[in-house]
């Protein structure tokens, strides 16, 4: 028999907001990047996030839990770093160097890294029904796909590598965080990842950190701009941050194949495109995969 139990069905709610948001930021992030290097975009993102949640904490954060000691620093450094600063610059210079439809099919390779991490590291158990669901789910994301616009070539190469390097930076980030995020406020330590994250970007940016004074800038980068940080960044950085400390890291992964469900209905409500019957049979696959791989068996 299996159930979802019901300390685990906000985090599944959160999971699924968090895919939502996802699903249309690829089409914000190219805007952004029309106009900003990815490093000097991410560092600025980053950075705007942190004072917020700063801010925030001296409300939402009990005194108590805003710890900021040695080890606490260290580990939120090296988190900030894996998961916040690598994982931008890779998405970001991905996006800028490849096609959406090949970074939209390769960064389903995300939850099979995340479980492939939490297998090898002894945090995640690798049974035959979770992998089964792994494997229906990243199925159902690749049949749902018009793979005539996916391809291989010189022109996308770079973009591919960086979106591979992404996947493997994200999967660690979501494995070795999450005892961390349980044991102290995921608010405030995700305020000091970005921050951390920040930093590095910002060093990385180089002769390019001139560019982050910009103007002339339409309505157009803005609007997407403000999606980018806003949602795309503040509101699902803490909610994976908060979910992690609910599931375990290969459940946070999983939902990642939700996202090509979302382009389904955003192409059908805006587009005009009328789902047919592949795309009926991989959003099967795609559910099916997530019941195997998230719901447990009692």
């Amino acid at each position: 028999m299996t159930t979802v139990s019901r300390a685990a069905l906000l985090p599944i709610l959160a999971l699924f907001a968090v895919q939502l948001i996802f699903g249309f930021n690829y089409a914000a992030a190219k805007v952004v990047l029309e106009h900003y290097p990815p490093t000097v975009w991410g560092a600025l993102r980053l950075l705007l996030c942190a004072l917020v949640m700063f801010g925030a904490s001296g409300f939402l954060v009990p005194r108590e839990k805003r710890v900021v000691h040695r080890s606490f620093l260290l580990r939120t450094a090296l988190y900030g770093t894996i998961g916040m600063a690598l994982t931008q610059f890779f998405f970001l210079m991905g996006l800028r160097h490849t096609t959406t439809v090949n970074a939209a099919i390769m960064n389903t390779m995300t939850p099979l890294f995340t479980l492939l991490v939490g297998v090898l590291t002894g945090i995640e158990k690798g049974t035959p029904r979770r992998w089964l669901g792994f494997l229906l789910a990243i199925t159902g994301a690749v049949v749902i796909r018009d793979l005539s616009e996916f391809h291989f070539g010189s022109d996308t190469l770079v973009g591919d590598l960086f979106t591979i390097l992404n996947c493997i930076s994200l999967a660690a980030y979501f494995t070795l965080s999450a005892g961390f995020l349980r044991e102290h406020s995921p608010f405030w330590a995700t305020a000091w990842m970005f921050l951390f994250g920040a930093i590095v970007l910002f060093l990385f940016s180089g002769s390019e950190l001139p560019l982050l004074f910009q103007s002339g800038l339409d309505q157009r980068f803005y609007l997407a701009a403000a999606y980018n940080v806003v949602f795309a960044t503040l509101i699902t950085y803490f909610l994976n941050a908060w979910t992690l400390t609910k599931v375990s890291p290969s459940v946070v992964a999983i939902f990642f194949y939700f996202q090509p469900v979302i382009a389904v209905f955003n192409g059908w409500l805006n587009l005009g495109e009328s789902p047919n019957a592949r795309t009926f049979a991989a959003m099967g696959l795609i559910f099916g995969g997530l019941g195997l791989g998230v719901v447990r068996k009692k």
